[in-house]
């Protein structure tokens, strides 16, 4: 998922909206726009929404055991 996607979910016109959802600041949701959401945001996003909106987790590099 990506920052346009949570918008439309929520029909938000502005980040600052989206900011506000999650008590974080317009720089934080500008970071997610250069870097990706960060997983664990990621997931929280992916649960709260009923699994609407689903998690990315192709970029995460796990370890090998």
């Amino acid at each position: 998922m990506n920052v346009n996607d949570v918008k439309f979910f929520y029909g938000f016109q502005y980040d600052s909206e989206l900011a506000r959802k999650f008590g974080l600041s317009k720089t934080a949701i500008g970071k997610w726009r250069l870097n990706g959401i960060p997983a664990e945001r990621q997931a929280v996003i992916q649960i709260v929404t009923k699994y609407k909106l689903k998690a990315d987790l192709s970029s995460l590099q796990l370890e090998e055991a």
